[in-house]
């Protein structure tokens, strides 16, 4: 005869999920393996992952747009935290929470490109990252070569003609510091030779 399943044992079948292996759950639960399979799909509860809430690193990686071996380093020695947890009879994950994630992303903003992550993927998205990643587009526009014009050859030379140091005039034109200085020595070097 066919026993029924009472609210408790639905509720850790709902909570152990992705925890233990399936096997396990059913000797928790005094069922059979094939009893809790038909209930977990009866439930829409196939997806272990989409039901916990966490990424797998493979996941976590696709949405950052990085390696997975980026990701497993930043576990091994970077100490992103993450979970390991067995679903269906054998098969083990690497998970990590969202929240630990940006967590451990506001700690290490120089290993993450938050430009290359789209917006509200990885929820709960803090409103932090939404200026990060306007720094990075920044950061990467000013990092793209823009070739120098004469008109701006010229306000180069007069800006250091009027004292101005580079990193002033980095400022004033919107270019590097060192792209400033290299930039007023190779007109020099240019000028010299005309002479």
């Amino acid at each position: 005869m066919r026993k029924e399943w009472t609210e408790a044992e639905l509720l850790f079948l709902e909570d152990h999920i992705g925890m233990y292996k399936l096997s396990t759950i059913a000797n928790r639960l005094n069922r059979s393996y094939e009893s809790v399979r038909v209930k977990m799909k009866r439930l829409g509860l196939s997806n272990t992952k989409q039901h916990t809430g966490l990424v797998t690193i493979g996941e976590l990686a696709t949405i950052l747009k990085v390696d997975r071996t980026t990701i497993c380093e930043w576990t091994k020695k970077h100490g992103l935290t993450y979970l390991r947890r067995t679903t269906r009879e054998s098969r083990q994950f690497y998970f990590i929470h969202p929240t630990d994630f940006w967590e451990w992303a506001s700690e290490h903003k120089e290993k993450v490109q938050f430009s290359k992550i789209e917006p509200q993927t990885l929820l709960p998205e803090p409103d932090w990252v939404a200026i990060e990643r306007q720094k990075d587009k920044n950061l990467i526009k000013r990092r793209s070569y823009q070739i120098w014009t004469t008109k701006e050859d010229n306000t180069l030379l007069e800006l250091r003609n009027q004292g101005h140091t580079f990193k002033e005039i980095s400022v004033k034109m919107d270019r590097s510091m060192n792209s400033v200085a290299r930039r007023y020595e190779r007109i020099r070097e240019d000028t010299v030779i005309m002479k």
